[in-house]
């Protein structure tokens, strides 16, 4: 009687510390890596933040929305990094690319397009030294 009553107890600790225990993610691994930053170069000691900016456009319903900006910076200034980071995390985000310029040079130029019937929201920071 009393090994049974042990085995009861052992079956509903085992139980309780398994559901205790169990964290359910599959609304985090939704939106796990779905942004579609663009990071150029890589930051040295002694690099500043040169310019931030919000990149911003409206959606147009079943068309691709498509913008090219060029980012210059101040004269004697040399970029070490160019990020542009998405602000759309759930995989719905434009998609950006280096058209001119960059890294060791002074001004650089981001092609931005959207998927069909999204907007672009991107923040491009720029780093020299």
């Amino acid at each position: 009687m009393f090994a049974q009553k042990l085995m009861i107890l052992v079956i509903v600790v085992v139980a309780a510390v398994t559901a205790v225990e169990y964290v359910p993610r599959a609304h985090l691994e939704e939106y796990a890596g779905k942004s579609h930053n663009l990071t150029i170069g890589y930051r040295m000691p002694g690099d500043r933040l040169i310019l931030q900016q919000n990149v911003v456009k409206k959606s147009a319903w079943m068309r691709i929305v498509s913008t090219t900006m060029t980012f210059n910076i101040p004269k004697y200034k040399q970029i070490t990094m160019v990020s542009a980071q998405d602000r759309k995390t759930d995989g719905t985000g434009a998609y950006c690319k280096l058209t001119r310029g960059g890294p060791g040079y002074g001004n650089v130029t981001l092609k931005f397009d959207s998927q069909r019937s999204h907007g672009i929201n991107f923040t491009v920071y720029l780093y020299a030294r």
